[in-house]
């Protein structure tokens, strides 16, 4: 029997534009129960397991009807998952870092509202040439290829977790790939094994190459802060904001 009251709880909700479709969907914050599962695996350092839990987070907090995803970059799933925190907690991000060099802990406060945007790039090139006879196109990865590229590996014991990334990023860059161009023709429906055997043969410049494209064509919220230390004025490379208690 469905409970009649939560249609008048109303939550505060937020439209969100997702870039790489030019479409929009609309979200609410996260709930107390989503919160429980949430901090039921705070101290659970899989990755994989963290992603699923993030993936939980968003298709709870999403409120547009035939919402999939699968079909989300991993950009707009950010942004998302970005959106969905300040609606929740609010702009500001606070957490704490020890200084390596005098170890005095650091507390950092973010404003989310000011972390800097990049736009959605124009007239994308999706080739990117391999040889001279050979070149390949790309698309941007999403969440379903993100869970493709999981379930291949996640559960191969002959990998170490370390091994398991690796692998992860070349399923990844495979599962990008759309086309080939050759002297015979356009190829499309090269298999996945086909396309990862490709890539491992590569030599570590040409690798660059899809690497470069992808640097190329970033866009989204740039998720880094500048470390530095009022006490003894160490200052640190530019570096990913943690995201550890990003949702408590």
């Amino acid at each position: 029997m469905s409970n009649e009251l939560i249609q008048f709880l109303n939550p505060y909700s937020k439209v969100v534009e997702l870039p790489s479709i030019s479409s929009s969907v609309e979200i609410k914050p996260i709930t107390t129960g989503q919160m429980k599962k949430i901090l039921s695996y705070e101290d659970n350092d899989d990755q994989f397991i963290i992603e699923d839990i993030l993936d939980d987070i968003i298709n709870g907090c999403v409120t547009t009807k035939e919402f999939n995803i699968d079909t989300l970059t991993i950009q707009d799933r950010f942004l998302l998952l970005i959106e969905i925190r300040k609606i929740t907690k609010g702009k500001n991000y606070t957490f704490n870092i020890d200084c390596p060099e005098c170890k005095t802990e650091l507390i950092n406060n973010i404003n989310l509202d000011e972390l800097e945007i990049k736009p959605y790039p124009d007239n994308i090139d999706t080739r990117v040439k391999l040889t001279d006879t050979l070149s390949t196109h790309l698309t941007f990865i999403t969440r379903g290829m993100q869970k493709q590229a999981t379930d291949i590996v996640r559960n191969n014991k002959s990998l170490n977790d370390d091994q398991k990334m690796i692998e992860m990023a070349t399923y990844l860059y495979a599962l990008s790939i759309t086309s080939f161009d050759t002297p015979a023709g356009e190829i499309t429906d090269a298999s996945l094994d086909n396309k990862k055997e490709l890539l491992d043969n590569l030599n570590e410049s040409i690798y660059q190459s899809i690497n470069d494209w992808f640097d190329k064509y970033d866009y989204g919220v740039d998720f880094k802060y500048q470390p530095f230390c009022r006490f003894c004025k160490w200052k640190g490379k530019k570096e990913d904001i943690p995201l550890s208690g990003f949702f408590f």
